[in-house]
């Protein structure tokens, strides 16, 4: 690690010098004559007031030693020379008694005075203005004993040069202190930046050293104050950014890995659409290697026109819009691309950029139709009985009712379809819990064996009233799983419903339960009208029928081999079918077994 020194460069070079200086001695100044201003006007005032107060005093003084009758002349003039003022007595009707500075037949009535109207009004006035024979400016207070009916007004004067002079006075001795403040203020800032501009200039030389890359560099400062702290505060971040930059390029080697590792597309364009980064699986999803992209305008590698018209309303987007496109590239291969646009957001250097994602969305595109389709699905199965059931009620408003041989068959076929809707929507709900994994997802440990006898007890008597033979033969020891009883059994009861459903009298129904390698199996074999190979596949969808006419005269809804197909999955199995057009169907439950049971004994066959 390079340490960088104490070292003493030219201070009177120095620009942080002079203006250090510069700005304390304004400050120092500023703040000063600011200071000087506000006093002085505020001691103006004070001095005013305090003199006006004095004289109030002098008048009360003077007015309580003058006689109450005779010639007031001489007593005026002796109490005058005495208080220092010169005073004026007046009579209420403004007329003058007595004047201390010339003789009372010589002065003019004095009653329009403001200061004389305040006295005689209210006791006390006071006025300031310049005296009527020149120009010197006077302070006059006027009083008068309001409690002594016909008492004349004492008026006392006196000259406001002595505030003047007491102002000039104290105006000097601030002007005095505001030069000495200045210069003592511009010699403690020359000592200031001495003291801080040189330790400035190593900390200056050893980032400059940072800035040119010499990420060791560090300040050999010995100092124990403040400075020192600051030094040893930047030896810190010399050292934490070293770290920091070893940690960015380690995240740059984490992130270009993860980018190239990434399932999604990653694309940075530029306002104009051009590539300046793209990921390996971008290249991949576009059909071109991520170094070729890079460089070049998107659409001269993606020739696709709904990407061309999200590029170009790059500048406009104020949130992120994401398209999906078919990509018709390869006809033999269905292809849905996503496409997630970002709005352009400041990079630095006024750059502006914007982030593409493109993801393979052919399976989400899948399940949308699915969705779409199963909503149309139970739409149509839905609209179905409830149509028939409002034009029954209709029928039966506009007079049926009144017939019993209409009216009872009319009802039936109302219980029939909504019989038939009740089956339709709970199967729906089943579904969708299933489905969703909500609801009871309680499992115990039940042996296969015992649901099975179960289920065929409950459909013996639908088998008997259609003739056909229903037979269960178990396994040689429990089949033991772990599993939701009431599901599981909802989802051997469809399958035995198909059965009876679509076997013809005289056939039959067996159920076998049954051990394999991979754990336990549940078959219901029939000797029905078979399905064709085209529909096998197919017969697990949702609302898929193969005689759509067939099935809804029976009451299928369409949703039982599915209500099978998402039990077997929630129980960690799958379910199979084979079946040949008229010899038969047989479907199979595979589940994995919970425990061994090789030591329980044997349940026989029903």
């Amino acid at each position: 690690m390079s340490a960088i020194a104490s070292k003493s460069p030219s201070l009177l070079r120095s620009p942080l010098l002079w203006r250090l200086v510069a700005i304390n001695g304004v400050a120092v100044l500023a703040f000063l004559v600011a200071s000087s201003g506000y006093l002085e006007l505020k001691l103006r005032d004070d001095l005013v007031r305090e003199l006006r107060l004095d004289l109030l005093a002098r008048a009360r003084l003077c007015g309580g030693a003058l006689p109450q009758s005779g010639d007031l002349q001489p007593q005026a003039q002796r109490l005058a020379e005495t208080a220092g003022v010169r005073l004026t007595v007046i009579a209420p009707n403004g007329s003058v008694l007595a004047d201390s500075h010339d003789l009372p037949a010589r002065v003019p009535a004095q009653g329009g005075r403001p200061e004389v109207e305040a006295a005689l009004r209210d006791g006390v006035g006071h006025d300031q203005r310049a005296a009527d024979q020149g120009s010197r400016e006077y302070l006059y207070v006027a009083w008068r004993d309001l409690e002594r009916p016909g008492a004349p007004v004492v008026r006392v004067a006196m000259d406001t040069a002595v505030v003047s002079r007491r102002m000039q006075d104290i105006r000097t001795t601030i002007w005095v202190t505001v030069v000495s403040l200045f210069v003592i203020g511009a010699g403690l800032s020359l000592v200031a930046a001495r003291f801080l501009v040189r330790p400035i200039q190593v900390v200056r030389n050893a980032a400059n050293e940072i800035a040119r890359g010499n990420l060791d560099a560090s300040v050999n400062l010995d100092r124990r104050d403040e400075l020192g702290e600051l030094a040893g505060a930047f030896n810190t971040m010399s050292r934490e950014l070293r770290s920091r930059v070893g940690q960015l390029e380690a995240n740059r080697r984490e992130l270009s890995a993860i980018m190239d590792n990434m399932s999604e597309g990653l694309v940075l364009l530029d306002a104009q659409g051009n590539v300046t980064l793209a990921n390996k699986a971008a290249g991949a999803m576009l059909g071109h290697s991520a170094g070729s992209l890079a460089g070049r305008p998107l659409w001269e590698s993606v020739r696709l026109p709904e990407v061309d018209e999200l590029l170009a309303a790059l500048p406009e987007l104020k949130e992120p819009r994401r398209i999906w496109v078919e990509d018709r590239t390869n006809p033999h291969q269905r292809r849905v691309l996503a496409f997630v646009a970002t709005p352009l957001f400041d990079a630095g250097r006024g750059e502006k950029l914007a982030v593409l994602l493109v993801s393979d969305a052919t399976e989400d595109q899948k399940l949308l139709e699915l969705r779409q389709e199963f909503v149309a699905n139970v739409s149509h199965e839905l609209k179905t009985p409830l149509t028939s059931i409002s034009a029954y009620v209709e029928t039966l408003l506009d007079g049926a009712a009144d017939d019993p041989a209409v009216r009872r068959p009319f009802l039936d076929k109302i219980r029939v379809n909504t019989s038939r809707l009740t089956k339709l929507v709970s199967d729906i709900l089943t579904v969708s819990r299933l489905e969703s994994g909500t609801g009871d997802e309680t499992r115990t440990q039940l042996d296969l064996n015992e649901l099975a006898a179960a289920s065929v007890r409950r459909h013996a008597e639908a088998a008997e009233q259609k003739n056909i033979r229903l037979s269960l033969q178990t396994a040689s020891r429990p089949a033991i799983a772990l599993l939701n009883e009431e599901d599981f059994l909802s989802a051997v009861d469809n399958l035995l419903d198909n059965a009876i459903a679509y076997t013809p009298a005289g056939g039959r129904v067996d159920v076998v339960v049954s051990h394999n390698a991979q754990g336990l199996v549940i078959e219901v074999k029939d000797t029905g009208v078979g399905i064709p190979p085209e529909a096998l596949p197919r017969v697990f969808e949702r609302f898929y029928r193969v005689d759509k006419a067939r099935s809804r005269a029976m009451g299928g809804t369409g949703l039982g081999l599915a209500i099978v197909k998402h039990v077997a999955l929630k129980h960690g199995g799958r379910v199979d079918a084979e079946s040949e057009v008229g010899k038969g169907s047989s479907f199979r439950i595979n589940l994995p077994a919970a425990v061994s049971s090789a030591r329980l004994p044997a349940t026989g066959q029903a």
